[in-house]
């Protein structure tokens, strides 16, 4: 889901750069780019759903989980959303959980791959 507000710029730019802090290991400083980006735009799923996958990275599940769920309650049909709390489900040793999820991701890849092949 793509952000709404009149400050676009302002919460690309912090997602973008907490995009390179992530990608170089700084989850910390990416976490709070991404903070800043939600803040900014509440209903922006993209920036909880790297926010989330950052928790993981500095092994915070609990925060990986409320952001990912968050993520997906605002972009249901995002499949590496279901994708990557599953992942952390199993960290979570949540093996039904992560179950669940990947099942869902399956079937979104599954649906958009057909949808791709009927056009």
């Amino acid at each position: 889901q793509q952000p709404r507000s009149r400050g676009l710029g302002d919460v690309y730019k912090r997602q973008d750069r907490g995009n390179r802090y992530s990608r170089n290991g700084v989850y910390h400083k990416a976490i709070e780019d991404y903070g800043k980006a939600i803040e900014m735009e509440p209903e922006f799923a993209e920036a909880f759903y790297h926010r989330g996958c950052s928790w993981y990275e500095v092994g915070k599940n609990e925060y990986a989980i409320a952001d990912l769920t968050r993520a997906i309650e605002l972009d249901p049909m995002a499949d590496s959303y279901y994708g990557q709390r599953a992942i952390v489900y199993i960290f979570q040793d949540e093996p039904e959980l992560a179950q669940a999820d990947e099942e869902v991701c399956q079937e979104l890849r599954i649906r958009a791959q057909e949808n791709k092949l009927a056009k």
